[in-house]
């Protein structure tokens, strides 16, 4: 009887209001956000879910094996994204909506450090906080199209959302971007989480350029332009970019940051051919390499300096250092993917001497024949261990963004061929002649963006918003010939899309998958199946 008593006793007391304490050692969310520290912690946790990763890879780079330039060999494009129960469908959704709700707790109960923290800290945490929720606005729109624009933290009763339509989201995300810019530090800071107001400026241009308002991606663009030579500066070693050498570059205005003892990621087993510890099942395939001009500027179907017998020879120098090639060094090896070649050279030892090669004979080795070269860095001795940094935003871009952006709005001037012309001469390329047409400047700009921006996770909206997926998206995918090459060069059409249907070996490709995109419905991902089921405001996107 005294112990149901003592129960009784401790529960009644348990419930009085007037003993309930917060904790004494952790933040309570009634009184989270009071101080500096707390401020900074919050921000930091709005970062956290940037750091998702599927498999050995952060979503970044990820994002172009859903791409014509690139493949993952256990899969199709479509498996990942063809299916409202598809596996990356639900977490891009509920990744960008856990960094959208951190955000909005942030920016709801901000004003508690008021009476603590300087306004200026405040400021430029407000506005880190809008960068990051306009930024995964920005995925959630981009693959969705209209989403649920939710601004606050939600009770149960308010739950049940719809859908805003994507034109408001985007200008919701502009507005973010544009209110947040004016208190962003203007210092730009690659090798940290820092977000800067060229971080803001090149977000809006990006975001602004996707969605067919030209005049403002230009603008946005022209306001990180104007700090060219102090806070963003192109790297002067293109194949540097990518690379831990890379990481401190003024070329990276924002970049998702990793380091060994924290939080690394382990693309290299997935990026690294047989022979250099990986095991090659992310890769570029044959479309993308014959996708690179030579160095006479003219495509490989047009230029007198392609010899299909030396098929890497003159051409542009961004091939080699975004692919390991057949016949280069890759990782101290002779990278050499014929299937005759059972042997390869070993240069980690002096003097070289022949090795079994793997990469040749193995059933796994690369599928296309081809590596990475981008985010895998012989410096890394530790295939399971990259504190490489994912480059979000970089200077390159936001010059590429400006030039379509004026090339749309057929704002036709100089500044067009300066911006292109500096992504193309930093890479050794000749610079474009003056006095093209619009459509002549759009073939130019959608090649160029293929050769600067391949590998970075950025081809995958291209393809989408230009309308292209339903060409570049269907049909199968190839790899090398696996005992030679091929006869002739395709036909490489406006967009830098290779045609192999009058190359006379063509059919002696590798086939590693045959994709399928139905543009009926694929332009747009499915809302995942699970929120139907649980909202019923929510409506699916057409043809799922």
């Amino acid at each position: 009887m005294k112990k149901l008593i003592f129960i009784l006793t401790i529960f009644l007391v348990a419930c009085n209001d007037d003993l309930e304490k917060f904790p004494l050692d952790a933040p309570s969310t009634e009184t989270f956000l009071k101080t500096e520290n707390e401020l900074k912690t919050a921000i930091v946790g709005c970062m956290n879910p940037l750091t998702l990763r599927f498999g050995e890879n952060p979503y970044v780079i990820w994002f172009e094996m859903y791409s014509d330039i690139a493949t993952n060999r256990d899969a199709r494009p479509e498996s990942y994204w063809g299916d409202p129960a598809a596996g990356n469908v639900s977490t891009i959704w509920n990744t960008a909506y856990r960094g959208i709700s951190r955000c909005n707790f942030l920016l709801n109960n901000i004003d508690r450090a008021k009476e603590n923290v300087a306004e200026t800290i405040i400021q430029n945490i407000s506005a880190q906080a809008k960068f990051l929720r306009a930024y995964y606005y920005f995925l959630l729109s981009e693959f969705y199209g209209g989403v649920p624009l939710i601004t606050k933290t939600l009770d149960l009763s308010e739950a049940m959302v719809s859908r805003n339509s994507k034109a408001e989201v985007t200008a919701f995300i502009l507005k973010e971007l544009d209110e947040a810019a004016a208190y962003l530090t203007e210092t730009n800071q690659p090798n940290t989480m820092t977000i800067s107001k060229g971080a803001a400026w090149a977000l809006a241009s990006r975001v602004a350029l996707y969605n067919g308002k030209w005049q403002h991606s230009y603008e946005a663009a022209e306001k990180v332009m104007a700090l060219e030579g102090s806070q963003f500066i192109l790297h002067p070693n293109y194949g540097d970019i990518c690379m831990r050498a890379g990481k401190t570059s003024k070329e990276i205005i924002w970049a998702i940051q990793f380091n060994y003892d924290d939080i690394f990621h382990q693309t290299p087993l997935s990026y690294r051919s047989r022979m250099a510890s990986g095991y090659t099942n992310r890769m570029p395939v044959q479309v993308l390499v014959d996708s690179y001009d030579c160095t006479d500027g003219l495509p490989i179907d047009k230029s007198p300096l392609y010899n299909p017998a030396k098929p890497f020879e003159n051409r542009d120098p961004r091939l080699g250092q975004t692919i390991a090639l057949p016949g280069s060094i890759y990782f101290g090896y002779q990278f050499e993917t014929h299937k005759d070649s059972v042997k390869c050279w070993n240069y980690k030892v002096t003097p070289p001497v022949r090795v079994a090669n793997l990469d040749a004979t193995h059933t796994y080795a690369s599928f296309s024949g081809y590596a990475w070269r981008k985010y895998a860095d012989p410096t890394e001795t530790d295939a399971t261990k990259s504190d490489i940094n994912m480059i979000v935003l970089r200077y390159a871009e936001v010059l590429l963004n400006y030039a379509e952006a004026k090339i749309e709005a057929n704002a036709l001037d100089q500044t067009i061929y300066t911006a292109l012309n500096k992504v193309r001469t930093r890479a050794g390329m000749p610079a474009i002649a003056t006095g093209k047409t619009q459509t002549e400047l759009r073939s130019i700009v959608r090649k160029e963006r293929k050769a600067e921006l391949a590998g970075e996770g950025l081809r995958y909206y291209d393809i989408l918003r230009w309308r292209i997926a339903e060409q570049v998206l269907n049909g199968n995918c190839y790899g090398r010939i696996p005992r030679g090459y091929l006869a002739s060069a395709p036909a490489i059409d406006s967009n830098g899309t290779p045609d192999y249907s009058k190359v006379s070996n063509a059919s002696a490709m590798r086939v590693i998958q045959t994709r399928i995109f139905d543009k009926s419905k694929n332009y747009l991902w499915p809302i995942p199946a699970i929120e139907l089921q649980t909202n019923p405001n929510l409506e699916q996107n057409p043809g799922y």
